[in-house]
């Protein structure tokens, strides 16, 4: 009876054992914790509700002063800083636009084409020596005084009347020279440089579309001896 007993003993001390590690194992699961703490929050707010209240309302309050410092540190870091925080007024310059162009600039007008000197009918071409050939525009040219004339010549290329002539006088290159430059100026002309052979000096005379130039040169007797060669546009077709 004795052994029966202590079997049937051991048999309940077994089954309880295993019954308390069920038990056991159950409460370590998570579920089990977060299954059971729902009534244990609520127990907790139902026992005391007027300590909750006042407990929520010092929170506010607390939190209300937390906001309230914190938005002076935000108002503090716009100020000092316009471009992190953009609260303060900005510093950047706008951009500036040029505004659009409404009329082309015009400069100065072109000066108009000066008048012909010479008028009417072209000369038949021709030449002559020792004297000026017939037909020289001795309005618009004329020689030196003193001057031993060589060759004159006239030729015409529609209303362009093309004229040559040389000729010696006792007198230096540079006066002859500013002869021909003091009579055409007379005329409208303008001179500029042109270049010359050796030991001579030449002009160049525009006025418009014609020109005249002039080289003058010293001989072996130590007279000076010119060449000219002009352009000038008649009204003639």
């Amino acid at each position: 009876m004795m052994a029966r007993r202590l079997v049937i003993a051991g048999i309940c001390l077994a089954v309880l054992i295993a019954a308390v590690a069920i038990v056991l194992d159950q409460m370590a699961k998570p579920g089990a914790t977060s299954a059971q703490s729902p009534p244990s929050s609520s127990s907790s707010q139902g026992a005391t509700p007027s300590g909750a209240g006042t407990s929520t309302s010092g929170s506010t309050a607390s939190g209300a002063e937390g906001s309230g410092t914190g938005t002076g540190g935000t108002e503090t870091n716009g100020t000092g800083n316009d471009d992190g925080g953009g609260s303060g007024p900005s510093t950047a310059k706008p951009l500036e636009v040029l505004p659009p162009v409404t009329a082309t600039p015009t400069g100065l007008p072109a000066p108009s084409a000066p008048a012909p000197l010479i008028t009417g009918a072209l000369p038949a071409a021709g030449s002559a020596s020792g004297e000026m050939v017939d037909g020289w525009p001795d309005g618009v040219l004329t020689l030196p005084s003193g001057t031993t004339i060589g060759s004159t010549s006239v030729s015409t290329s529609g209303n362009i009347l093309q004229v040559t002539a040389d000729g010696i006088l006792a007198k230096p290159r540079a006066e002859v020279l500013d002869f021909f430059r003091q009579s055409l100026v007379s005329h409208g002309f303008w001179s500029e440089e042109a270049p010359a052979a050796q030991d001579a000096v030449a002009a160049r005379f525009v006025r418009g579309t014609d020109s005249v130039t002039v080289s003058v040169s010293t001989t072996g007797t130590g007279s000076s001896r010119f060449q000219l060669l002009g352009s000038l546009h008649t009204t003639a077709g």
